[in-house]
């Protein structure tokens, strides 16, 4: 159930759950128009490559929507109404296979027919530029042939969660997002978007899991794990609390315990050449996240004057987020970053956290 509440009235009004087709809301002409304008809804920004995808050999079948993430993995969005049927995860399957293959330039070029539809005129070079903009991983060469499916439904059926619970098992990248609709009035209907699967609350222990082994990765990934670990650990001996497993990717994120606000050290630059230590806001409303860190904009000559820094708060950043940071010019993992990276992102929590405890 949904509940609202009025500051004029001091009342509470319940709206209960909908169906999408008793609105005549239909897949295609609906649900995948606000996926593709809003992908956020999906929880994580993606970019859109193309709706409609019918370019596989030898059939006829065609995809919703084709994407990519910040990692540079492709990424297949399969669409469901308001039941996902019994076999969503084979069709999803089928499109990853099929789409296993694909270049950087067979996406880049997808992106640019996607582009010319929408009245942006572009070459194939300067599509592919900007998918390796939207790119946040330091380590991408190529596309991964591993691509990640993302299952959207209202409902999903019990043989399509268990199918879902034992592919992950074997390393599949496939996640199932739940769209509940609500009827708020004739004209109106809100709705909340949830993973399913993985359980958020468990979904670091499944991620870890489903990792590979340490001597599995690339020597950049194997140095992002054990740098950010000893960060974690030298942090963990001035702010005794939990903190995450470190992973093979360039950032490291420490949650705040506002949902879709985490403090965060990244590396920044191809080849990497900065290094920040920051607050993210990283929600879905973009006006929300702009809110929150002007709200704390009263902190910025506070926060200069302890860590020695100039801070930047940034309203507009990857299309939807906002950010607040400090930043040191240096791309190698030395003992005197380590020291900056830990003391400055300590002064950070100090004086932030308990103005974001009481968002809680």
């Amino acid at each position: 159930m949904l509940f609202t509440y009025s500051k004029n009235s001091k009342k509470i009004s319940l709206y209960k759950e909908t169906d999408l087709k008793s609105h005549n809301i239909l897949e295609r002409q609906d649900i995948e128009k606000w996926v593709e304008n809003y992908p956020d809804i999906l929880g994580e920004e993606l970019l859109i490559l193309s709706t409609e995808y019918d370019k596989f050999d030898k059939t006829d079948e065609r995809l919703d929507l084709l994407a990519i993430d910040r990692n540079g993995n492709i990424v297949i969005v399969e669409l469901k109404r308001d039941d996902s049927g019994k076999t969503v995860e084979l069709q999803a399957i089928k499109y990853a296979a099929y789409c296993s293959n694909l270049t950087l330039e067979d996406v880049a070029e997808l992106y640019r027919q996607y582009l010319e539809k929408k009245g942006v005129v572009c070459n194939i070079e300067e599509a592919g530029n900007k998918i390796v903009d939207f790119i946040e991983n330091e380590d991408f060469e190529e596309l991964s042939d591993k691509p990640r499916i993302i299952l959207v439904s209202k409902e999903f059926r019990p043989e399509v969660a268990s199918a879902v619970v034992w592919l992950r098992k074997f390393n599949v990248n496939i996640i199932c997002v739940k769209l509940t609709p609500y009827s708020i009035d004739k004209d109106t209907i809100a709705f909340e978007s949830n993973i399913l699967i993985p359980v958020p609350e468990v979904e670091e222990i499944v991620v870890g899991a489903e990792r590979k082994e340490i001597n599995e990765l690339t020597l950049t990934q194997q140095e992002y794990v054990k740098f950010y670990k000893d960060l974690s650990a030298r942090l963990n001996a001035k702010i005794p609390r939990q903190y995450p497993k470190s992973l093979p990717q360039s950032w490291y994120q420490i949650s705040t315990g506002v949902g879709g606000v985490h403090f965060e050290w990244a590396f920044h630059g191809r080849p990497r050449d900065s290094f920040e230590v920051g607050l993210h806001f990283e929600k879905g409303d973009k006006a929300l996240n702009s809110e929150m860190m002007v709200s704390l904009e009263k902190f910025k000559s506070e926060i200069e004057q302890k860590t020695g820094e100039k801070v930047v708060f940034q309203k507009d950043w990857n299309r939807h987020w906002s950010r607040l940071y400090i930043e040191k010019q240096e791309g190698s993992m030395t003992e005197e970053l380590k020291k900056w990276a830990v003391d400055k992102l300590e002064i950070l929590y100090k004086i932030l956290q308990p103005e974001l405890n009481k968002i809680k």
